[in-house]
């Protein structure tokens, strides 16, 4: 299914339900513009309060659930935040021999817009997973621990940085229309990647107007291989992502549709 580093991709490319044959190149050629707070605050559209429910399907069959939430109005260490929270479970034939149930949740600066505190809950098939990362921003560390193999890590941060879920909510509402490639440091797993976000044009998708994301990522230069994303969020305030295709670097590919906006 998922492996570690596409569930990011997952959650963040999007676009609406359908067969993709061949997934797009990656547009290295376009300016690369540094992905910054002031890219992105409510006043630009991103939502205090949202519930997105995606239908998953892998090999033709349903495979699951996936369901992104947003709670402004939390408090964390006496801060402002956007609580984002997602949940991916399969289900039916799927879950009988790849059962995944993981929870990500994230607490995103209200004001400067930077993770907080990153949590992981995993567990798919054998593999399991109970970590938190929590962000010193002022010092330029994070703190890492996973319950599970009790693991502990204090490393360095680079200025800016987002975790998988803040940089995926904030890329929805980046201003895509300028054909540029944004690059945004992100965490995962004690390691920074950089990410980089672009759109390919828009398209008329179920009537609606909507703007081709393509995402990809490095780390320490090298490009990450083990999947590709690509999809569609709506060009309008609310940039509600449709669909989302990952496809693995053998044959597995996986989509999820956007079943109800739960606005």
């Amino acid at each position: 299914m998922i492996k570690k580093f596409n569930i990011f991709l997952f959650v963040f490319a999007a676009g609406l339900a359908g067969c993709v044959s061949t997934m797009p190149a990656v547009p290295k050629d376009l300016p690369e513009v540094p992905l910054t707070a002031a890219d992105v605050h409510p006043g630009k559209g991103f939502p205090v309060r949202e519930r997105l429910v995606f239908r998953v399907k892998w090999l033709g069959m349903t495979a699951g659930e996936i369901t992104a939430e947003i709670n402004g109005g939390v408090v964390w260490q006496g801060r402002p935040c956007y609580l984002i929270e997602v949940r991916a479970r399969t289900s039916g034939l799927a879950s009988s021999f790849y059962r995944v149930d993981d929870l990500f949740r994230s607490y995103l600066d209200a004001a400067a817009f930077y993770p907080l505190r990153h949590e992981e809950l995993r567990h798919e098939g054998g593999y399991r997973k109970d970590a938190v990362t929590d962000f010193d921003h002022a010092s330029g560390k994070a703190h890492f621990h996973n319950a599970v193999d009790k693991s502990d890590k204090i490393f360095d941060i680079p200025s800016g940085v987002q975790d998988i879920l803040t940089s995926a909510y904030l890329g929805r509402f980046l201003p895509l229309a300028g054909g540029r490639m944004f690059h945004v440091k992100v965490c995962n797993s004690e390691k920074v990647y950089d990410l980089y976000i672009s759109a390919r044009g828009r398209s008329v998708i179920a009537g609606r107007r909507t703007f081709h994301l393509v995402p990809f990522a490095k780390i320490n230069g090298d490009d990450i291989r083990e999947g590709r994303g690509s999809g569609y969020v709506t060009d309008d305030a609310a940039r509600l992502p449709l669909w989302v295709v990952i496809k693995g670097p053998v044959f597995t590919q996986v989509t999820a549709v956007l079943d109800s906006p739960g606005l």
